[in-house]
């Protein structure tokens, strides 16, 4: 079941406070504050990348999902909000090693690019690289689902990363109504 955030209850002159209006205006929304919705999940395995294709990274591995927005088995790249709010998002790729190209990172809201999360490196040796992008994003808690994506274009299928230090995640933390 989805969790609403609370609002205060407002209270006249000379009202008593009673058990409910205790619960109502500071129980829940503490109890709300101390646990925000939040997820992290990341890449256990390694995930091949076409050349000079933006594609949705598959997110196989659950850290935290407090309120069930991710799936590791139906639709694994994404991210669907179960509670309305602002929220901070947190993209991250890792690349194995490819001396040609580049590599590019974004983050996609209902399967569009966001504005201002591009991010994008050249390669210049044959070395492993990570990126990360973040950014702020409203969610109206029912449908919208958020992903992160990554592109190369090394001249051949390219594949992430899977280390401790490397691999690709999504983290999605809620901020305010």
């Amino acid at each position: 079941m989805a969790r609403t955030v609370p609002s205060a209850a407002t209270v006249s002159p000379g009202q008593f406070i009673t058990g409910a209006l205790w619960n109502a205006n500071v129980q829940y929304l503490s109890s709300f504050i101390t646990g925000p919705p939040l997820f992290s999940g990341y890449q256990a395995t390694s995930q091949s990348i076409a050349t000079a294709t933006f594609t949705s990274l598959t997110i196989d591995t659950t850290v935290v999902d407090s309120d069930g927005g991710h799936s590791n088995t139906v639709n694994p790249s994404r991210y669907t909000a179960t509670v309305p709010g602002t929220y901070l998002m947190i993209g991250t790729v890792g690349w194995t090693g490819a001396s040609s190209g580049y590599r590019r990172i974004r983050l996609m809201l209902n399967g569009s690019p966001i504005i201002g999360t591009g991010v994008g490196s050249d390669a210049v040796n044959s070395v492993l690289c990570g990126q990360c992008t973040s950014t702020v994003v409203a969610l109206n808690g029912t449908t919208d689902y958020v992903e992160v994506q990554g592109q190369q274009s090394s001249g051949a299928a390219l594949a992430t990363y899977v280390s401790s230090d490397f691999t690709s995640s999504l983290r999605v933390y809620w901020i305010s109504r």
